[in-house]
């Protein structure tokens, strides 16, 4: 197996942590909505493996660009290159939207509006999912 592939890989397995975690969490945690220290505690240890997984998805997406010889002036005249900048986009609205979403979830006072947080988490995983499939434009 080639290092392309091994990194292409673990950038796949680490999106499935990325959407898949939060995803699950999503559909998981309204049914602690009676434990609010419960659910808390899962929201602060799924963070612990979702932002490994997104610092994971950074790297090998920079190692999945050195591998398909994409540099800087490809971002702005390949097809790829706007593929790539649409991609990045929604890789820095995904992140952001979580940072701010568990900023909110573990700030002092701890009492985000539900429908804020709910955006907020919903933006992540949308523009996570969108993400993806501008990857699976690339490679094809």
């Amino acid at each position: 197996m080639s290092w392309f592939a091994i990194n292409l890989v673990v950038h796949i397995l680490a999106a499935c942590i990325w959407i898949g975690g939060q995803a699950t969490v999503a559909y998981l945690l309204p049914a602690l909505h009676d434990l609010p220290e419960r659910a808390h505690a899962v929201g602060l240890r799924f963070q612990r493996l979702a932002w490994s997984a997104y610092g994971v998805l950074i790297l090998t997406g920079i190692g999945n660009m050195l591998f398909l010889h994409l540099g800087i002036g490809d971002l702005l005249h390949s097809r790829e290159g706007h593929l790539l900048d649409v991609k990045f986009l929604l890789v820095l609205i995904s992140g952001g939207a979580a940072l701010y979403h568990a900023i909110l979830q573990t700030s002092a006072t701890r009492t985000p509006s539900r429908a804020l947080s709910a955006v907020l988490g919903s933006s992540a995983l949308a523009a996570a999912v969108a993400a993806a499939l501008y990857g699976v434009l690339i490679a094809t």
